[in-house]
């Protein structure tokens, strides 16, 4: 073999031995999993959920389905949310660097967001601490009944209001209005989307997102985000509703 020839392939060697392969990223690696989104230019932390083929990003409230999947090029991964591609590295066992690829290069960190406890805790009948010890307390006078409605007695009438919580559905009773909701429960059984009409809050109100911040056995601790279906926009929210466990 001529010396050339040599020289060439050491170099080939000893450019092979030096490029890093980096590990291929699977898909499982985020599916079914929710992440804190950790970015600079965000004052709040969001968090990102990812399903089998769909994503949603939620703070305060909770942004619609949208299409993602990983991609593997050249030693490289990708994740494509829609149609924007970020680059993704892993950086520990539960951690992410990554960099949005755009007009403008943003980076940012997701962090797997552990569970802080069993989601099934949600099941079961809650009613807010604060009217249910108003209701009970006999010594503070109170209004009188809303009157029934042609069709109904008094005993049929509900208050404080009562939350049913079973499984993909959520019920309110209060007064003598009943309604249902379909319940959607991210990952960690943190952030619940539904949309539960509400009169109690306003005609056209409808309960829309609770962020749970705290759920034992008999006590939880929400945020709640409620929509007004007549004002296109208009939202309230309450913060810090302890809600207790009817036994």
């Amino acid at each position: 073999m001529n010396k050339p020839i040599i020289i060439l392939l050491l170099i080939l060697t000893i450019v092979g031995c030096g490029k890093k392969t980096e590990t291929k990223i699977d898909k499982i690696e985020f599916q079914n999993k929710t992440f804190n989104l950790i970015s600079e230019s965000e004052p709040d932390t969001l968090f990102i959920e990812f399903k089998d083929s769909t994503h949603q990003i939620f703070g305060n409230l909770w942004r619609g389905k949208i299409p993602w999947r990983i991609s593997n090029y050249n030693n490289s991964n990708f994740l494509v949310l829609d149609n924007r591609v970020i680059g993704i590295k892993k950086s520990s066992e539960d951690t992410f660097d990554c960099t949005y690829i755009g007009l403008r290069d943003n980076s940012f960190e997701l962090a797997v967001r552990k569970p802080k406890w069993n989601k099934e805790l949600l099941n079961g009948t809650w009613v807010e601490k604060e009217l249910f010890e108003y209701h009970s307390n006999d010594s503070i006078s109170k209004p009188p009944p809303v009157p029934a409605p042609p069709g109904f007695s008094e005993s049929d009438s509900q208050y404080p209001p009562l939350y049913k919580i079973n499984g993909d559905s959520i019920y309110l009773t209060y007064d003598y209005h009943k309604s249902k909701s379909q319940l959607e429960i991210n990952n960690t059984g943190e952030f619940l989307k539904m949309r539960l009409e509400n009169f109690d809050l306003g005609l056209g109100v409808e309960e829309s997102f609770w962020r749970i911040k705290f759920l034992s056995d008999s006590l939880m601790i929400i945020d709640k985000t409620a929509d007004n279906t007549l004002e296109f926009g208009k939202e309230k929210e309450l913060t810090n509703i302890k809600l207790i466990k009817k036994r």
